[in-house]
């Protein structure tokens, strides 16, 4: 188990998580990435251009991890974002072909690497490096970041039912997509999820149980989370309503209709509700007198957002893990989830459950915390608690035995 590790990371999902955890134990080999910015300067330039696309490279850098070990394309990278940009209108024809373009260039930086390594890679961006991988007699370990095809049936479902009224520009991915992935899912000795719901989506496919290991995703409790003190009024009012936020990508996968829907039957109610994040709806279908839709928000100003919250809300149709549920808890807000991600809500403890991912269900549970502000107060005193469950330490010891 003294091996060291290989990781293909492209993007800065979950703010580097997986090479960071690797680096704190010193295993990890290098950081083969897209794009990385050492310069503090140059990612202060960049995080004021308004421009989202360029505005994002801002965020490709971690102190936990020494730049010695990276390697990346330099700036190749977001010329071929951008170009892609202009010459695909269709998202999945992008995607795929940033896609094949990021595991081009990784293959031609991971060759150079001592052979000896394990490598882990992230799914849908893995199939070039584990074929070359598995010629090298490398362990092969698959980060795979959600159920797999079993999330776009759901998301096909969800369309078909609500896509009249909450229209969507989403499509299916092609075959030739999920046949790679089956492929990346076959070369993986080892396949890491971060939730039940992930594990149970593979295996309905035919990927076998034993090879696949559950690893929650951690969070990072700051000393500002530790200072912050939350705290709630005896009473919600119209001047002092319940604050809703939802933060995260406005989509129907991720329940963004159940938000909606749960406004408009919560009209006369003292609540309002938060929206923050990419909107992929008409922008007429945000008009509620109690909705506020601030748009897209920056890393670095979403803690704002937790800290002027009463309770979030993660009614989600499918989601990997939902690292956001850890985010909000660690400010001391009490997340409202459904079943299908990371097993992070205890009912009534730091959260509610939703048994039935519904607008009924969720207005249910609002209507319950606008009358009972002393739950918000109990489970908001518990939130830290079970963030500190979800640390770096044992995420990274957890993944060290999958080497």
């Amino acid at each position: 188990m003294t091996n060291k590790i290989v990781c293909i990371h492209i993007g800065a999902r979950a703010h580097y998580l997986l090479p960071k955890s690797l680096a704190a134990k010193n295993k990890l080999e290098c950081l083969i990435t897209d794009t990385w910015v050492s310069s503090k300067l140059v990612r202060n330039i960049l995080s004021k251009i308004p421009v989202r696309i360029i505005k994002s490279f801002a965020d490709r850098y971690s102190a936990e991890i020494s730049s010695s070990l990276v390697r990346s394309f330099s700036w190749r990278f977001l010329f071929v974002e951008l170009s892609l940009r202009l010459k695909f209108k269709n998202d999945w024809s992008r995607i795929l072909e940033r896609n094949i373009k990021f595991q081009q260039l990784a293959l031609a930086l991971f060759k150079k690497q001592v052979p000896d390594s394990a490598v882990l890679s992230i799914s849908y961006t893995s199939l070039y490096i584990l074929r070359v991988a598995k010629e090298q007699s490398r362990k092969t370990i698959l980060f795979q970041i959600d159920p797999g095809y079993k999330e776009e049936e759901i998301v096909a479902d969800i369309v078909e039912q609500y896509g009249s009224v909450y229209t969507t520009n989403w499509k299916r991915s092609s075959e030739t997509y999920w046949k790679e992935w089956r492929e990346e899912c076959d070369l993986a000795e080892v396949i890491m999820v971060n939730s039940e719901w992930s594990k149970i989506g593979l295996m309905e496919q035919g990927v076998e149980q034993e090879k696949i290991k559950i690893i929650p995703l951690p969070f990072e409790i700051k000393q500002k989370h530790k200072d912050f003190k939350k705290s709630y009024p005896k009473s919600f009012t119209a001047e002092r309503p319940l604050r809703c936020l939802f933060l995260g990508t406005l989509t129907l996968r991720k329940g963004i209709h159940i938000v909606l829907e749960t406004a408009r039957e919560l009209l006369d109610y003292p609540v309002e509700f938060i929206l923050v994040g990419p909107n992929e709806l008409d922008p007429g279908l945000l008009s509620l007198k109690n909705v506020q839709y601030k748009g897209v928000a920056p890393r670095n100003e979403t803690d704002a957002y937790y800290q002027s919250s009463d309770v979030f809300l993660f009614p989600t149709l499918s989601d990997g893990f939902g690292l956001t549920q850890l985010e909000a808890m660690a400010w001391g807000v009490p997340v409202i989830a459904s079943k299908f991600c990371g097993d992070v809500v205890l009912d009534t403890v730091n959260g509610i459950l939703l048994n039935d991912c519904s607008a009924k269900a969720l207005s249910t549970a609002l209507i319950n915390l606008i009358e009972n502000p002393d739950l918000l107060n109990y489970m908001s005193g518990n939130c830290l608690k079970r963030v500190e469950q979800f640390n770096l330490a044992n995420f990274a010891e957890e993944m060290l035995l999958l080497s």
